[in-house]
């Protein structure tokens, strides 16, 4: 399984960060590839939290629905996310005080051997790798909306 972990410092208070991340409305105004998000309803049985349903746009891939499972525990300031079926993908997110009124987030991802992960790195550059630079974009992103009013990173293209 391929892990992914970055940090990003935001300045403004874990509860105000964390309350803005988790509202799948907010989806699509932070993660690179998103365009649109919504609650289905229940997540599949044996998935947590609630079935989310997302438009993707992906460069050089085109436009898909997907959807997964998304949970949300407000009291640990931690959600959790991934396919519910045939897709081994699943990621985390929380956010932690870190004085001062900043705060931390950390999102990890994981990709199994059924996920797009080989495919995506295939299709890219020896010298990078696009799910790091959409991890950052990610957090970029958050830290932009909530200090800056200002508007999410493009995700990387493959070939770049």
């Amino acid at each position: 399984m391929q892990e992914y972990e970055q940090k990003q410092a935001v300045t403004a208070p874990a509860n105000e960060v964390f309350a803005w991340v988790s509202d799948v409305e907010n989806l699509p105004k932070y993660l690179p590839p998103i365009k649109d998000a919504c609650i289905e309803g229940p997540a599949a049985e044996g998935s947590p939290g609630e079935r989310v349903k997302m438009r993707v746009e992906i460069p050089d891939r085109g436009e898909f629905e997907s959807e997964g499972y998304f949970d949300v525990d407000a009291n640990a300031r931690t959600m959790r996310w991934g396919a519910e079926t045939d897709k081994d993908y699943s990621g985390w997110l929380t956010v932690a005080e870190a004085g001062d009124g900043q705060s931390e987030v950390t999102v990890h991802l994981s990709f199994g051997p059924r996920s797009v992960e080989g495919e995506i790195q295939e299709d890219s550059g020896d010298d990078r790798d696009p799910l790091e630079e959409s991890l950052a974009a990610t957090l970029e992103s958050i830290r932009r909306q909530i200090e800056e009013g200002s508007g999410k990173l493009p995700p990387p293209s493959p070939e770049d």
